[in-house]
């Protein structure tokens, strides 16, 4: 019996039990070195991407930032043509006729942003922001450019010295300026000592008539803005 029991040779991996050298269910370590690549670089992917995307964002805000400045900056220049238009407008005003592209008796009709649609805008002379008399070239995107031009806001033409009360009917008009106006105010301000070019006013003052100044500005980038104002002078 005890020959018998030598005789057998013990096995060395009984069945059902795994091999401790490569047991079963455990991933080797080479296996995971090749999962780690594997999400590292679809990590470094998504970084880049992410990166990109960040340095387009910042490029786009400063354009964004950049053409805000530019459309300030000509909404700011428009003061300048109103300027202009108040200087102008009294010898335009006394001529009582239409000058072409600069200065309408009779409104004029308008577009949905209430811009004069009888206006050819590269007709219209082109001004610099510094306050110099001669025209500009329009054509010079490095600069601001500023036009403008005036309506009287009347749909018939009045006739001279007519009173309040029928020049409502025809003009956007306006009481007379105060009577007893002093330096600086209402009387003075449309008098030669205003420095405005009107003829002086004795006695009892006309009414008033409103005329309509439309500017338009060109800046850099092809930056551009449209600005109205209302100018009230007396009708002589």
């Amino acid at each position: 019996m005890n020959a018998r029991r030598s005789g057998v040779r013990a096995r060395a991996h009984p069945r059902g039990i795994v091999s401790p050298a490569h047991p079963r269910g455990i991933v080797s370590p080479a296996h995971q070195r090749g999962i780690v690549l594997f999400v590292a670089l679809i990590a470094m992917v998504v970084l880049g991407l992410a990166a990109a995307a960040l340095i387009r964002s910042s490029d786009t805000s400063a354009v964004i930032a950049g053409n805000l400045a530019f459309k300030d900056g000509a909404t700011h220049a428009a003061d300048t043509g109103v300027e202009r238009a108040f200087v102008a407008l009294p010898a335009l005003a006394a001529g009582d006729v239409d000058v072409p592209n600069r200065y309408f008796r009779l409104i004029q009709p308008v577009d949905a942003r209430g811009v004069p649609t009888s206006v050819v805008w590269a007709n219209v002379p082109c001004y610099d922001v510094a306050g110099g008399a001669i025209p500009i070239s329009c054509a010079d995107g490095s600069s601001y450019r500023v036009q403008y031009v005036i309506e009287r806001l009347c749909r018939q033409a009045p006739v001279p010295a007519e009173p309040v009360t029928t020049l409502t009917g025809k003009c956007v008009a306006g009481q007379p300026f105060s009577v007893s106006g002093n330096v600086g105010n209402d009387r003075d301000s449309h008098t030669p000592s205003g420095g405005y070019g009107v003829p002086p006013v004795t006695g009892t003052l006309p009414p008033t008539i409103h005329y309509r100044v439309t500017v338009r500005v060109q800046g850099p980038r092809n930056t551009a803005s449209l600005v109205q104002a209302t100018i009230e002078l007396p009708y002589i």
